[in-house]
């Protein structure tokens, strides 16, 4: 990228609008190339790499050795999570997750959809011997959670076959790993409302998950229940939706 200051008004505010629309594209695809950058702008390959080594040595991209293309980078990590801090819904969540988690007994959490994977926005644990934590800012591919899927069933199936990578990654022997799979479950959920995770984020884990909607029924965040297999069963998961259901709506309609 060239030095702004040799640059006119005009030439330095067109350097920074492909630096920003080379992120959103690396944010849309999960990881973009230098050809595939260029194609997809309309700027030489020269350009689009000073770009994406710009942006890298800046942490707003990373490349991995092995990697063959551009991610996000730790410094949009970094300030996404700072965004995160002053969200309304994550402050209009905390108390009913509380309160959600003392009737339950278990682990309740809220997540927001983040391109192809999910982010922990917060979360309350419960008091349980056995548990799941809450590592705030984690981020598990969407298609292998239920707070994933059941965000992914609210979308444009077009868009999110554009989002989530061709390849279904997996973190666990029961992960979906073909779409035409995981197609065919987006499609229950929007039916019944719910979303489950019967040991495919990881092993002798499941969770149950709704979306929580805005006024106009757009997705905004999914809370779900996480707990170990032996107390949660998935014949306990309708009774565990029809709770989280009575909590979305609480925190939808919350001033």
């Amino acid at each position: 990228m060239v030095d702004a200051n040799h640059l006119s008004a005009t030439e330095a505010l067109a350097s920074v609008t492909k630096a920003l629309d080379v992120l959103v594209l690396t944010h849309d695809r999960g990881e973009i190339g230098v050809t595939e950058t260029a194609r997809e702008l309309g700027i030489s390959r020269s350009t689009a790499h000073r770009i994406l080594v710009t942006l890298q040595r800046t942490g707003f991209v990373r490349h991995d050795p092995g990697q063959r293309g551009y991610s996000l980078g730790p410094q949009l990590a970094r300030m996404g999570l700072d965004a995160i801090a002053h969200l309304g819904i994550r402050r209009q969540a905390r108390r009913p997750l509380e309160e959600l988690s003392e009737k339950l007994q278990e682990t309740v959490c809220l997540y927001m959809l983040d391109g192809s994977v999910v982010r922990l926005l917060d979360g309350v644990e419960c008091q349980q011997l056995l548990r799941v934590s809450v590592p705030l800012g984690q981020t598990l591919p969407a298609h292998i959670t239920a707070a994933g899927k059941a965000l992914l069933a609210l979308r444009d199936p077009a868009r999110v076959r554009a989002t989530i990578p061709t390849e279904l990654a997996a973190t666990a022997a029961a992960s979906i790993t073909e779409w035409p799979l995981l197609e065919v479950e987006l499609e229950e959920i929007r039916a019944r409302g719910w979303a489950a995770d019967l040991e495919e984020s990881a092993h002798d884990l499941h969770g149950v998950a709704v979306a929580i909607r805005n006024r106009i029924g757009e997705p905004l965040a999914a809370i779900s229940v996480q707990a170990p297999v032996v107390r949660l069963r998935e014949q306990d998961m309708p009774a565990m939706a029809t709770a989280l259901q009575e909590t979305t709506t609480t925190i939808a309609t919350a001033e």
